[in-house]
């Protein structure tokens, strides 16, 4: 069988200051048509960054290989690195093509989804308009997408963060590529559609003799779907082999940690082993380190209410065309406690968390903060109540620097005085959420996905807030990274007696930190209960439907 890719003795560096810093060191691929390939591993540690460099989608990126070749269709064998701008253009799209981790960031806001498809197909194929019209209305019917015609219709911000997903997926199968290079292409799916899509993107691509290239930091959801898994820390390969014997049989304590780390239901309450102290990294080796478990202790929840939703409806209006995103939810939350809020992507739980938090205004119904309105008092509310949302780029001013971000709530609550202690605060914040005190002036395009993601969560918890709303605040995290946060999340619930409202499509990560769940569904509250109810003896075939895709 022919060789699709070949990658020998990559290193990846980039310009810093008066020097360069390296990134990627000695990475190695060989990828037959057909084959399958996972890349799993921490953020920040090169997974992302090789991959674009292959595709020669960074402009700063200083790459240097033994050898960088691409068997295409149109021109035979290429290498990637000498080859022209011009030549490397008329193969991105149609033989190579990348679906990125960031839909929103990816996807044009000024065009509607079904028109940057139909450019996708019109670009690289011999059809007319009307025909790209129409094929764009089938692959997105193909991506399980409701109602193709509206995602046709629609521009990225009136879909959820899933659909505009499915539509990045859709854009890079439109023109049967040869290689596909797919980063975190499901991070932002509930777990039904992350397998769903995943089986669905694998099948395409065996049945179209498409080379795939699966990145992800869950290695729990790409071991199903990979022949060879390559592993990385930190640039280095720690790991690369079959699939089963890597996740069964893992040689490095590094494959073996990042399998411990996951959060489950059997686990509630304990403290989340991370890589760090599970494994000790020096001079490319790790060893084992022993990790003695330990638990939380929480406050009994309070009786009262602390934020009561009440007959919420929401309906979004298109033209003349209508989506009912809620109707008629009510839910208590109350003090000390985290309620997991579940469902398919699309189902109304990011525009539940937006109405309360005062970001859309609902329809019907209202929300009480302590018996009042948050409306009425809507600077004291913004001090109690923070939000992290989904897409941590989108969320993050790209013309601020990190600390300028986490300080910025500082400054508008007047918590702190004077530069110096702001930055003191700034720089402690940092440091507890796991990023370092010189990440203070770098830009949100300086951090991979997982470190954007820590910002936001550090941002959040400045104006030391009493509830946080967590929007699939862990979904792009690495499981390290990922354990690391719900550790911090369940100290400041048991410490502060801290509330949380969680959103999240990982039954998993909701198992684990929650005590009370509802289950959402087209807009409804059809299920709730108690943790242990909801995963151990669900009532609704809905639920567990979920349930069994964990």
């Amino acid at each position: 069988m022919n060789t699709l890719l070949n990658i020998k003795d990559l290193s990846v560096s980039f310009p810093h200051e008066a020097t360069t810093k390296n990134v990627v060191r000695n990475f190695n691929l060989t990828l037959k048509p057909g084959q399958i390939i996972g890349i799993v591993g921490e953020s920040g540690s090169g997974k992302s960054v090789s991959m674009m460099s292959v595709a020669r989608l960074i402009d700063n990126a200083i790459c240097k290989a033994t050898e960088a070749t691409f068997q295409s269709v149109q021109y035979g064998k290429i290498d990637l690195y000498t080859s022209s701008e011009e030549q490397l253009q008329r193969i991105r799209g149609s033989e190579i093509a990348y679906i990125f981790q960031e839909p929103m960031t990816a996807l044009h806001p000024l065009f509607t989804c079904g028109q940057q498809l139909v450019e996708a197909l019109v670009q690289h194929q011999d059809v007319s308009k009307a025909d790209a019209n129409k094929k764009a209305v089938e692959l997105f019917e193909e991506m399980q997408l409701p109602d193709p015609s509206r995602v046709a219709s629609s521009y990225p911000h009136q879909l959820s963060g899933g659909q505009r997903q499915r539509v990045m997926i859709a854009m890079a199968l439109a023109n049967n590529p040869s290689l596909l290079i797919a980063d975190e292409p499901t991070t932002a799916l509930d777990s039904v559609l992350q397998r769903s899509l995943t089986h669905h993107m694998v099948e395409g691509c065996k049945q179209r003799n498409t080379g795939l290239i699966l990145i992800s930091h869950d290695i729990q959801l790409i071991k199903d779907f990979t022949d060879q898994l390559i592993v990385m820390y930190k640039g280095d390969v720690i790991e690369t082999g079959e699939t089963n014997e890597v996740v069964h049989h893992p040689k490095s304590i590094y494959t073996k940690s990042l399998l411990e780390c996951q959060p489950t239901y059997d686990r509630k309450s304990n403290v989340l082993p991370t890589i760090h102290e599970l494994a000790n990294y020096s001079n490319g080796e790790f060893t084992a380190k022993p990790f003695k478990p330990t638990s939380f202790t929480f406050s009994p929840i309070t009786a009262d209410p602390y934020i009561s939703v009440s007959g919420l409806n929401k309906t979004f209006r298109n033209g003349k065309e209508e989506t009912r995103a809620v109707r008629d939810v009510s839910f208590d939350i109350f003090k000390g406690e985290t309620l997991g809020l579940i469902g398919e992507s699309g189902c109304g739980k990011s525009t539940v968390s937006k109405i309360i938090i005062n970001l859309l205004k609902a329809d019907s119904g209202q929300v009480l903060f302590q018996g009042q309105s948050g409306q009425t008092h809507r600077k004291q509310f913004a001090k109690h109540v923070q939000m992290i949302f989904q897409d941590p780029y989108s969320s993050l001013n790209p013309a601020m620097t990190c600390g300028e971000i986490v300080a910025e709530p500082l400054k508008v609550h007047g918590i702190v005085q004077g530069k110096t202690k702001t930055r003191q605060k700034v720089e402690q914040l940092l440091v507890e959420v796991g990023l370092q005190p010189s990440d203070y002036s770098k830009y949100p395009h300086e951090f991979s996905g997982g470190q954007r993601q820590r910002i936001s969560i550090a941002r959040a918890l400045a104006v030391e807030p009493d509830l946080i709303i967590c929007d699939e605040s862990v979904s792009a995290l690495d499981v390290s990274v990922q354990a690391q946060i719900l550790n911090l999340f369940n100290t400041l619930k048991a410490n502060r007696q801290l509330t949380y409202l969680f959103i999240s499509h990982d039954l998993n990560v909701v198992s684990y930190i929650c005590d009370r769940i509802l289950v959402m569904r087209e807009g409804q509250i059809i299920e709730s209960g108690e943790t242990k109810q909801i995963v151990k003896e669900p009532e609704q075939a809905y639920t567990k439907m979920l349930l069994q895709h964990t």
